[in-house]
């Protein structure tokens, strides 16, 4: 009994069998339990030219298996297959032409051994002669009946392939008109040798050259001349060809001796030497090194991945579209500012994406729009591969989720100036994100993106008026300007949709599959990580400053408080804090007092715990709403209080009467007395102290004159002043 999970080994190899594994080739001398006794012929190693002499050996059967599964394993002959010349050619190695002609002269074969059988013919060539019209009918009928058998569609493939004589030659069906007597060969050849005799030896043809290496090397010569990257057509090229034999051979006449001259070639010679050069070296010439390395350059088993998000390639894209920059519905929760960054102006213009694509699902994680100026786009779609994007397809009415999100392995991106950043590096370091930078100008080391971009351009764009087109040859008379009639919000739009409901939906070649179906399947097999809101925050949210006060920090609107704030605001006094936001989760912020660590502090009101920014750009939309209606009732009940509150305070005395112009003129006199300026300090000139005046015999101090005169100064005055201290 075998021992669990042991691969069964298969015997692929006999004892006579001869055999070929890379160049070396042998024959097995015996078949045993732990490999072939193999005798290897002599033979040389192409790479170091070494020679290798005949010795007999052992080759495990794990190892023939091995060879046999990369390919490299070939049977040269069985034992007990029929023996055939070195130099035949085996029906297994005969092109679909070479069989099909036999199979031709196969059928009419077949006719004249059943008329020879039914005794309507005999076996000599004068009969073949005298029947050869009811062989001819009766062949081509056969061998239709032949084809319909085989397929009863290869009719109708048949008649298609034939209107396309350039791929594909007709000889399958055009029967050739023979006579009796090679009726007669055929039978006798196919008589004695079956039909290895029936197949032609039209491989064989075309061998010798048509013309000497003299007028090959005069025709090569001028194809190197002409041959750049101006690209001249070849109608050009075939008349420098026909000038410079015109020219040598006048050269060759007049010479003392004459010389023979050269035949000229025709149009399809030198059109069949121009095809002669290799592909490689005509892309070189007509259009560069880098333009056919990125052309013609040979893939191997290319960009394999096992998961989802194992590679996303990000790259950004200029929409050959027109579209107008106007304002609508859809931008009523951006701010002043964010409207002006876009370009919100009415003006037709064409937009660029940055757009990320999933390798393994061809899914899109990302796409929004970058404005000019932006310093790190980078940044914006990272997020938003991580982000659940079901908001923006819910809100813009999609049939499906655009659930598609995590945390990407290894990200593919250009080296241009917007990616090539400190910030950006230091970002996708932190996420732990393997950078794999392209160098600019080979879009091929990302082709996964540069595909969906060309989907877009030939699938979406082309559906709408604007188009800017690729060149002025395909521009023709077309205005984009003039034609744009799709503004911002509608593109977005039907952008979303298209992302969402069409292409996701689309039956992709590569995959066999829709992207949303290999995004499923990849889900169950490996589920995507994703990041905490912590974790968001660090690596795309905003920092700030902020006053701590009673109710903790308060931004856009929401106060943040826990007790560790509370505590440290009353007992240490903390009145500044940075603050780091992330708009994706404003339920929660982080926060830290000059270089200390992030602390977490979530929203006083838990209504806000697990929301966005959008849903608080909504509520604030909401609560700035004003209707008409309300404020013209608030007003009107305001001035109608103000009215019935006038009339019963009048009603009541609690109302004072207007004063007559003669007191307010006194009021205004006594309000202004003792105001000092400079203007009556000039106009009263310079003063002497009270005590300052030399006292008289009649009048000393504290006598009845001085008090007398004093009184009367005082009495003069138009207000009485009741304290002279005050």
């Amino acid at each position: 009994m075998s021992a669990p999970f042991q691969k069964k080994i298969k015997f692929f190899l006999e004892k006579g069998c001869e055999f070929r594994i890379g160049e070396r080739t042998g024959a097995v001398l015996d078949v045993r339990k732990e490999g072939c006794v193999v005798y290897w012929n002599e033979w040389q190693d192409p790479e170091t030219g070494e020679c290798h002499p005949a010795i007999p050996g052992l080759l495990q059967h794990e190892t023939i298996a091995l060879e046999n599964d990369y390919g490299k394993l070939v049977v040269l002959s069985r034992p007990l297959a029929p023996k055939r010349e070195r130099s035949a050619v085996g029906r297994e190695h005969r092109t679909t032409r070479e069989i099909t002609r036999m199979q031709v002269k196969k059928a009419y074969v077949g006719v004249i051994t059943e008329k020879i059988a039914a005794g309507e013919m005999r076996d000599v060539r004068s009969d073949f002669i005298a029947h050869q019209r009811d062989i001819s009918v009766e062949g081509r009928k056969r061998h239709q009946e032949m084809i319909n058998a085989s397929s009863p569609d290869a009719r109708r493939r048949s008649m298609a392939r034939r209107k396309d004589r350039s791929e594909v030659s007709t000889f399958e069906y055009e029967y050739p008109d023979e006579k009796g007597r090679t009726f007669f060969n055929w039978f006798r050849d196919a008589k004695t040798g079956g039909d290895d005799p029936l197949f032609d030896s039209y491989r064989n043809c075309g061998g010798a050259p048509r013309y000497s290496e003299e007028v090959e090397g005069l025709v090569h010569k001028v194809i190197n001349v002409r041959l750049d990257k101006e690209r001249p057509p070849i109608g050009s090229i075939i008349s420098s060809v026909m000038a410079a034999f015109h020219v040598e051979n006048k050269r060759r006449l007049q010479q003392r001796i004459p010389q023979d001259t050269l035949p000229v070639p025709g149009p399809a010679y030198i059109r069949n030497q121009l095809a002669s050069i290799s592909p490689i070296e005509y892309r070189i010439r007509g259009r560069g090194k880098e333009v056919a390395y990125k052309d013609m350059h040979t893939l191997g088993v290319g960009i394999t991945t096992s998961r989802a998000l194992e590679r996303v390639e990000i790259d950004e894209y200029t929409v050959d579209l027109s579209v107008l920059m106007n304002d609508a519905k859809l931008f009523d929760l951006l701010t002043a500012s964010e409207r002006r960054a876009i370009g919100l102006d009415g003006s037709p213009l064409r937009v660029t994406l940055s757009a990320a694509i999933d390798v393994h699902t061809r899914c899109i994680l990302a796409m929004q729009i970058v404005p000019d100026g932006t310093a790190d786009p980078l940044l914006q779609t990272l997020e938003m591969i991580y982000t659940d994007k079901t908001e923006i397809s819910d809100a813009i009415g999609c049939k499906f989720d655009w659930r598609e999100s995590g945390a990407p392995e290894e990200v593919v991106l250009d080296r241009g100036p917007k990616y090539v950043t400190a910030e950006a590096y230091a970002i996708l370091a932190t996420l732990g994100i393997t950078n794999l930078g392209a160098p600019a100008g080979k879009p091929w080391l990302k082709p996964f993106i540069e595909r969906i971009f060309k989907t877009i351009h030939t699938d979406f764009l082309a559906r709408w008026s604007g188009r800017t087109f690729s060149n002025v040859v395909e521009k023709g008379e077309n205005d984009p300007a003039a034609r744009a009639t799709l503004g911002l919000d509608n593109f977005l739009f039907w952008l979303v949709r298209w992302v969402v409901d069409a292409y996701h939906n689309h039956q992709h070649s590569a995959l066999g599959m829709t992207p949303r179906r290999a995004w499923d399947l990849a889900f169950k097999e490996c589920e995507p990580r994703s990041i905490s809101s912590a974790e968001m925050r660090l690596a795309f949210g905003t920092r700030t400053s902020r006053k701590v006060g009673r109710k903790g920090v308060r931004i856009m609107h929401i106060d943040y408080q826990i007790d560790e704030v509370a505590r440290s605001y009353l007992s240490q006094g903390l009145s500044e804090v940075e603050v780091l936001r992330w708009p994706g989760d404003i339920g929660t912020i982080s926060i830290r007092e000059g270089a200390g660590e992030w602390i977490t502090v979530s929203a006083a009101d838990e209504r806000w715990i697990g929301k966005s920014d959008l849903d608080l750009r909504a509520w604030l939309a909401s609560r700035n709403y004003a209707d008409p209606k309300a404020h013209d009732a608030r007003m009107q009940a305001i001035y109608d209080i103000d009215q019935e509150s006038y009339r019963l305070k009048n009603l009541c005395g609690l109302i004072s009467s207007p004063r007559s112009e003669e007191d307010l003129l006194k009021t205004e006199a006594s309000f202004m007395r003792h105001m000092d300026t400079a203007e009556r300090r000039h106009e009263f000139g310079a003063y002497d102290e009270v005590l300052s005046n030399p006292v008289t015999p009649d009048a000393a101090p504290g006598s009845a004159k001085a008090v007398s005169d004093f009184s009367s100064d005082i009495a003069d005055d138009e207000t009485q002043i009741d304290d002279l201290m005050d």
